[in-house]
C-alpha cells in the first residue's frame, strides 16, 4: 500500500458530511474525532487507526460523518480505491466461506 505523510494541524476537517470518499487514513500521530450531523462526536481516532472508509464498506461512496483533527500530528493518507479493491476480494473469499461453512452445516463436506 502506498501513501502519502501529510501534517494535520488542530481544527483541520479532514472530510466532511456528503464529501465523496477519495481517501483513507492512517492516523500516526495526534487525535481525530468523528462528528455526525449534528456536530456530536461520535467517535474518536488515536494513533495507529486507520478510518475514513466505514461507508465503504457499508458500499456507499460519500462520508456521512465529519472527521475533525483535535490535536496536531501526521496522517497516512491512501486513495480509497486501495480498500475499494480489497472489498471486492473480501466479497468473494466470504462468499466462498459462507458456503463451505453451509455444506459442512448440512454434512455436504
Amino acid at each position: 500500500m502506498s501513501g502519502n505523510i501529510e501534517p494535520i494541524v488542530q481544527g483541520q476537517v479532514l472530510f466532511d458530511i456528503g464529501q465523496n470518499i477519495n481517501k483513507c487514513f492512517i492516523l500516526q500521530k495526534g487525535s481525530v474525532h468523528i462528528m455526525n450531523g449534528r456536530d456530536e462526536k461520535v467517535g474518536g481516532i488515536g494513533p495507529n487507526t486507520m478510518f475514513g472508509f466505514t461507508e465503504l464498506v457499508k458500499g456507499k461512496s460519500e462520508h456521512s460523518t465529519k472527521a475533525i483533527c483535535v490535536s496536531s500530528g501526521t496522517v497516512v493518507s491512501f486513495p480509497s480505491e486501495i480498500i475499494k479493491n480489497k472489498l471486492e476480494v473480501y466479497k468473494e473469499d466470504s462468499k466462498s466461506f459462507l458456503e463451505t461453512l453451509a455444506d459442512q452445516i448440512l454434512g455436504k463436506k
